[in-house]
């Protein structure tokens, strides 16, 4: 999604807002027309904002990124969070805000997302999100940041938008078992990126070789493993 100012995101969302309503209200039709009396804009106006109806159809779903952007700028201690906590808070509150619009997102989330031809904005707007938290995170092991590039990210949202998918068809008592999901997935996430031990691993490795003839004299077990290593100077 392209940076808007915040009076232009406003009107967008209020298009796509009244859009969605519309587009439950007529059984998965609604004209531009109807859209622009209820926001009080002219027709003409609505596709300065947007191309077509499927557009502003699809904007609803980019936009639950922004409004969730504008949410957490409220809350102080969110860069403290740990990254299994941000991810987390984003999954839930998104959950919640899908709810808002439960009958429109039953009816159009496999068809305007999950089957799109191309990546959708809000897609985009995801990906970019994770990226924000994890680039910003002080706690990753060093090791992990070779994880950090687009296919991660992607990697990422696919499972975001699979568990929005299987909390759709969740049919346990206030979507427990969901809840249960993203707590253990958000937790083994926190674990890959934050676990040292390959940091370790590397710390260790760089020592030895750089003391390798003393420690090939005096540690059998490091005269062992560099024995199956040939060693130049």
């Amino acid at each position: 999604m392209e940076t808007l100012n915040p009076e232009t995101f406003e009107i967008k969302f209020k298009i796509a807002d009244t859009a969605t309503d519309l587009y439950i209200k007529g059984d998965g039709h609604f004209t531009v027309k109807d859209v622009a009396k209820k926001v009080d804009l002219d027709p003409a106006d609505i596709f300065n904002y947007f191309p077509n109806k499927n557009a502003i159809l699809e904007f609803y779903y980019a936009s639950l990124v922004v409004r969730y952007e504008l949410m957490i700028e409220e809350i102080e201690e969110f860069q403290s969070y740990t990254i299994s906590e941000k991810i987390s808070n984003f999954i839930f509150t998104s959950f919640d805000m899908l709810d808002e619009k439960k009958a429109f997102v039953e009816a159009t989330f496999t068809s305007i997302i999950l089957c799109s031809f191309q990546k959708t904005d809000f897609e985009k707007e995801i990906e970019r999100l994770t990226e924000r938290f994890l680039k910003k995170d002080e706690h990753l092991a060093a090791s992990s940041t070779m994880l950090l590039n687009q296919y991660f990210y992607a990697f990422l949202r696919r499972q975001y938008l699979e568990l929005v998918r299987f909390r759709m068809n969740d049919s346990s008592e206030d979507h427990e078992v969901t809840m249960e999901l993203v707590d253990k997935l958000t937790s083994f996430l926190e674990e890959v990126l934050y676990n040292t031990t390959l940091d370790k691993a590397f710390d260790l490795a760089k020592f030895i070789y750089a003391n390798r003839k003393v420690c090939l004299q005096n540690l059998p077990i490091v005269k062992q493993i560099l024995s199956k290593v040939e060693i130049r100077d």
